[in-house]
Order: structure tokens, then sequence, then C-alpha cells
């Protein structure tokens, strides 16, 4: 097997192996080039396998899935001791975590990307080839589920989340690494252990028409009447973003009831980060949502709890089961 006891990087795009922007053609680094970029000790212990040259915002869920199954199979087949992801930084925090629900392998998935494209001016495409690469060989990485290796750290996805889309900082991090690269030997220092991960198999048919649907200050109830109008029952599930505590419009009060009867998972989260605060009991509070049946997603983002509740509903939870799933209780 010529994967065996080597690191295979997956490349499924991103601008860490693009030389250019995607609409000139092909812009992809070759195996060839992207070797002679690691250090000679990892050339031998490294092997690069392709992927789909499109932009992170055309995966499905099923691609996400075929992926992470993909990335077992190196495992299971090849004898490979990790795979390394290559994708696009704008998605790289959500396909992590969709990963991390689901990856039930000992041995490491390792994420990475890059604002910059390989090449250019700020390219980091070589340090983060390198340190993924690390982090999978090293022994540190087993059985920590799926990670992502940024800005010379490991980090578990569930702490990961996209604050901007222009500069350095793109990710925020609300909690420290798992782990450091320490400079300039490279070394890989453990910091902290990951939180207790609950694996589940991802059942299919995948549910996936679970929609995100946003409170801001003076909404109107449009596109909630519009779902129950329209095309309420092709909804597999629900995940409204509420004001910072949770809470919504009054006047989405009596949709959510209706939502709410006819038997739809709906997952209260907060838009600006963080669990959902039920102190306060008034007309759309998160309080009297909960009261309702909507189920909380703890510290879940709604990207975060979309992408949870899919794996949950696809795996055959429902009532306290998919509620306790949804706030990480085993």
């Amino acid at each position: 097997m010529e994967n065996r006891d080597k690191a295979v990087v997956l490349l499924a795009g991103g601008r860490v192996i693009q030389r250019q922007p995607m609409s000139t053609g092909q812009p992809d680094l070759t195996e060839e080039e992207l070797m002679a970029l690691l250090p000679d000790e990892l050339r031998e212990h490294t092997a690069f396998q392709n992927w789909s040259l499109q932009p992170i915002s055309n995966y499905t869920l099923r691609m996400c899935g075929e992926i992470i199954s993909m990335a077992a199979s190196f495992i299971n087949n090849d004898g490979a001791r990790g795979v390394v992801v290559t994708c696009g930084l704008q998605g790289l925090a959500e396909l992590a975590y969709f990963a991390d629900l689901i990856w039930d392998l000992n041995l490491p998935l390792v994420f990475t990307g890059s604002l910059f494209n390989a090449g250019s001016r700020g390219s980091e495409t070589s340090l983060r080839l390198e340190q993924s690469i690390r982090a999978v060989m090293s022994g540190y990485c087993r059985g920590k589920g799926a990670l992502i290796c940024i800005q010379d750290a490991i980090y578990s996805p569930a702490d990961v989340l996209q604050i901007c889309s222009f500069r350095r900082g793109i990710l925020a991090f609300p909690d420290a690494p798992l782990a450091v690269f320490a400079q300039p030997s490279g070394e890989l220092l453990p910091l902290r252990a990951p939180r207790q991960r609950q694996v589940l198999s991802l059942g299919y048919p995948l549910s996936r028409n679970i929609e995100i649907l946003s409170a801001s200050l003076g909404d109107g109830d449009l596109m909630l009447k519009a779902l129950l109008d329209k095309r309420f029952e092709e909804l597999d599930g629900l995940i409204i973003s509420g004001l910072g505590d949770g809470d919504v419009p009054s006047g989405w009060v009596p949709l959510i009831r209706k939502l709410v009867r006819a038997e739809i998972p709906i997952v209260l989260a907060s838009r600006a980060g963080g669990c959902v605060q039920d102190a306060e009991d008034f007309e759309g509070s998160a309080s009297q949502l909960l009261e309702f049946g909507l189920i909380d997603a703890g510290m879940l983002s709604p990207c975060q709890a979309r992408l949870r509740l899919t794996v949950g509903l696809s795996a055959g939870l429902k009532g306290e089961d998919l509620a306790r799933y949804m706030k990480g209780e085993q």
C-alpha cells in the first residue's frame, strides 16, 4: 500500500494550494510543487490525493460526508497514519466541526487552510502543510477527533469561529488551543485536553433541509410566513438565531407555535455567540420559546447547531435524546 504509515494530504481546494484565483482556470499547485515545499524529512512520509476543484461554497453536506469517508478509507484500507484536508478558509470551521461529529477513528483528521493564495506575498502554504503533517505524525493528535491546524496551533473545531473575511486573524478562538507549535523548533507542545465528544454514525437519507432563520432588530415575519404558507412540510428542522439572549420579535410567536405543532424540530441559538439566556419572560423571549418546546442550542453557534441537528436527525434521534445531544450531553 503506497499510503501505509504516511500522512495523506487530501486536496479539497482552498487558497492554501491555489497559486491564483479559481476563475483563471487550473490554479492548484501540482503534487510535485507541493511536495517540494516540505522539509526533506517529511517528504517520504507524505502522500497527496486530489479530490475536487471547486469553491467550498458549492459543497453540499453529502459532499462533506464523502470527504470524510474518503479520509477514513485512507486509514482503514491504505494504512495511513492520518489525513490532512485542505479547504477554503471561509468554510473550514464548519466542515471540520461536521467531521468532528462523525469521525470515529482513533487516528487524526486535520483541516487546514490559508487566507492567501499559494505563492503570493504572505503565503503560508509551506508552513500550514508542514505543521498539519507534523500534527498527523505526532502521537498527540490520536483519539482527539477532527482538528484544525491554523496560526501555529491545533484547535478543536468547536472552539473556532470565523469573524472576518479579509485579514490574517480571520478566525476567532474563544478557548485556548489544544497545542501550539514552538518556534523555531516546530515542536508540538500540548496545552490542554479537548472536550469530551459524542460521535454518531451519519444515517441516510441525510436530513438536509435544515434552515437558519436569523432575527434582527425590527424584523418582520415574512420569511416565517413563507415557510408556513409554501414549504414548511419540506423542512427537516429549523434553527432560530435569536438576538443576543435568544429572543425573537413577538410577531414570530404564533408562527413558531404552528411549526412546533407540526412536530418540526426547532433549535434556539444566540446569534451573538454564547448560550441562550432565559432569565426574562415576555412575548418572544427565549424563556417562552423554550417553554414551547424549542431545543436549547447551549453554547453552539447557529451554524454549529445546524450541523449538529443534521447529524442528530440523520442518526434517528428524537425528543429528549435529540435535546440532550444538542446540548452535548452523553
